[in-house]
């Protein structure tokens, strides 16, 4: 948890589109609709959500302990199951060989192959717990800028895209010299011979 102790690494972007008027209700309306839920023993491989910064297991933002003054800090939660490859080989294996063996036939066709692993790999991802990681986010709302904890690709495109679905907002990367980032940062500078 970088924001709180500890280092962090961060992509920052800049947040595009209109807010509405009503900002902080509609935000505590949608933080709390696309919160994190538990993946239960189902077979879903993923689960991601908004938790609050301080507590990852509160979902409920009761108290609005995600918004500070100006700003927004809450944490995406991602839950995956994973399988390692080696493993689910070698439970398809011990599978093709028991059904070989009960039929006394040593060809398995490719349907039967296929359904085979289909069904081990449902049974394993049935037992195999999740492991979750957690990534902050400071966004400055009335600067239109946010700091996401991750330079993962894959994790950056998970955020994005519940970010979009959340806020209904565009989020594009930060970079330096971005022409309009320039322009304002101009106009905050004051000439030194004053």
């Amino acid at each position: 948890m970088g924001l709180l102790k500890g280092t962090l690494s961060l992509s920052k972007y800049r947040v595009a589109g209109h807010i509405p008027d009503n900002f902080r209700n509609f935000t505590d309306t949608q933080l709390k609709l696309f919160s994190f839920q538990e993946l239960s023993m189902s077979t879903k491989e993923k689960s991601i959500g908004w938790t609050s910064l301080e507590n990852v297991l509160d979902t409920d933002f009761q108290y609005a302990n995600y918004s500070l003054a100006d700003y927004l800090i809450f944490t995406l939660r991602i839950d995956r199951r994973i399988i390692s490859p080696s493993l689910l080989k070698l439970k398809v294996f011990e599978a093709e060989k028991q059904l070989i063996a009960e039929r006394g036939k040593n060809k398995i066709y490719k349907e039967e192959r296929n359904e085979i692993r289909d069904r081990v790999r449902l049974k394993l991802l049935s037992k195999t717990p999740a492991t979750p990681s957690f990534h902050e986010i400071c966004w400055n709302v009335s600067r239109g800028s946010l700091i996401f904890g991750s330079f993962s690709e894959k994790i950056k495109e998970d955020f994005e895209d519940l970010f979009k679905r959340t806020f209904k907002l565009d989020l594009t990367p930060f970079i330096p010299w971005d022409r309009e980032y320039m322009e304002q940062e101009a106009v905050k500078l004051i000439p030194l011979n004053q």
